[in-house]
């Protein structure tokens, strides 16, 4: 929260963080990437609600070993205080269900942190991610780090039985750009073998 000398986070950062307005009116949230200084913390999130006016941020501070605490603010002008009261914060959690990107589904991400690690898996920049992987539909789930994958049900089919899979160097990219990379290679060998009758058969 800090103080005169040091005013710690403030609305302006918090804001430029979670990128508001740009992403819309919120509930926004961030994770703040891997630090040395936070030794024992797996994740620090913020959630920013800014047309709350009783409680506009919530820091989810998680543990290695999964247990998560929560700590909520107020900004009132000028620092960060706590609001009198107690809330009941279940519905945080409930934000971090099943996000739906292309034909993946992300478990335990925010609306933002899904869209980026659907990216990086289409460029191939996330070997080793461990998903779930439906027997059924095939649907892929990838699960946040500190969520518990155990009893999880397909968000497409229902089936209750998913396979643990971790994403292996050499695979990528979700079905429909792997479809469309197929096709590509299709045409190619069908130009490659059109061109090859035209030496022999003549015009």
């Amino acid at each position: 929260m800090g103080d005169m000398a040091h005013p710690g986070l403030t609305l302006h950062e918090l804001e430029r963080l979670v990128g508001y307005p740009a992403k819309g009116p919120g509930p926004l949230s961030y994770t703040l990437p891997p630090s040395p200084e936070l030794k024992g913390v797996q994740a620090v999130r913020l959630f920013y609600y800014p047309k709350d006016p009783a409680l506009q941020l919530i820091v989810e501070v998680e543990e290695f070993s999964g247990r998560r605490h929560l700590r909520h603010f107020r900004w009132n002008g000028f620092t960060w205080e706590v609001p009198e009261g107690h809330k009941d914060l279940r519905a945080t959690e409930e934000l971090l269900g099943f996000q739906k990107v292309g034909e993946d589904y992300f478990l335990g991400f925010s609306r933002e942190e899904a869209r980026e690690l659907a990216g990086a898996l289409r460029r191939g920049e996330v070997p080793g991610a461990k998903y779930l992987l439906c027997p059924k539909c095939s649907a892929r789930i990838f699960y946040a780090p500190g969520t518990n994958p155990v009893g999880v049900a397909c968000p497409a089919c229902g089936n209750p039985t998913l396979l643990f899979k971790t994403l292996s160097p050499g695979e990528r990219k979700d079905p429909l750009e792997a479809l469309a990379e197929e096709q590509k290679a299709l045409r190619q060998a069908l130009e490659e073998l059109l061109a090859y009758l035209k030496r022999k058969l003549g015009p």
